[in-house]
């Protein structure tokens, strides 16, 4: 009964707002690149395998679900998509028996983003449930670690440095897509502040998300709701 009774909300919710929207056809349907990394030569096997004839490409897209190995920017036209800027998808494994990932870690590429700056849009960062996520540190003084189903939606603002480094004791398969929105010209200048959305289940302190409230960054932390509303507050600090 329960089941049924949300399933009639969500109808009812449907009908409000779909008519408020105007279906729009595919312009074109491309096939991003993918980068191979995490592990980088699982990736360029499975890369390889993909320019073969026949079902290789559907066998290597397969297995890169499964087994990570890429990373997929998807780069948006902003006559098009606009204030959308990008849209990146992350598969990858962090698995302790790999002899080759201390090598790649300490001499090509560490397992993560060092602190790089962002300034005038925003991130948005969801982590599949089941998934290890990052571990984030700012120039702002805010650290936090989220994953399984957790949203970080990040605002640069007038600027700020951040970190982020796969968050490899959680699990080994990591998997997320984060989307850069650009900010209007009135709000390029805001102070940064990091917000955080929680799975309605997810229990206070687990592995979703802890955050650590450092130095001015605002920290707004959420819920989802079975409604598909959201329930949130303000980190003291």
């Amino acid at each position: 009964a329960q089941i049924h009774r949300r399933a009639q909300r969500q109808m009812i919710a449907l009908a409000v707002f779909l008519p408020c929207f105007t279906p729009r056809a595919a312009t074109r349907i491309s096939r991003p690149t993918r980068l191979p990394v995490w592990p980088a030569w699982q990736g360029v096997a499975l890369g390889v395998a993909s320019q073969l004839p026949g079902p290789f490409r559907s066998w290597a897209d397969r297995l890169e679900d499964a087994f990570g190995g890429r990373v997929a920017p998807i780069q948006f036209d902003p006559r098009e998509a606009d204030p959308f800027i990008l849209l990146v998808h992350h598969r990858h494994a962090f698995r302790p028996l790999d002899f080759l990932r201390p090598l790649f870690s300490a001499a090509i590429m560490p397992e993560g983003f060092p602190a790089h700056p962002h300034r005038g849009f925003e991130t948005v960062t969801y982590v599949l449930p089941g998934r290890a996520g990052l571990v984030h540190r700012d120039s702002e003084g805010c650290r936090m670690r989220y994953g399984d189903g957790a949203v970080q939606w990040m605002t640069a603002g007038r600027g700020m440095l951040h970190e982020e480094m796969w968050d490899t004791g959680a699990s080994v398969d990591a998997e997320l897509y984060q989307l850069w929105v650009n900010l209007p010209p009135r709000s390029k200048l805001v102070p940064p502040r990091v917000q955080l959305l929680l799975p309605s289940t997810a229990p206070a302190g687990g592995a979703a998300a802890q955050v650590q409230r450092e130095g001015s960054t605002p920290v707004r932390t959420g819920r989802v709701l079975d409604e598909g509303a959201t329930r949130d507050r303000t980190r003291p600090r």
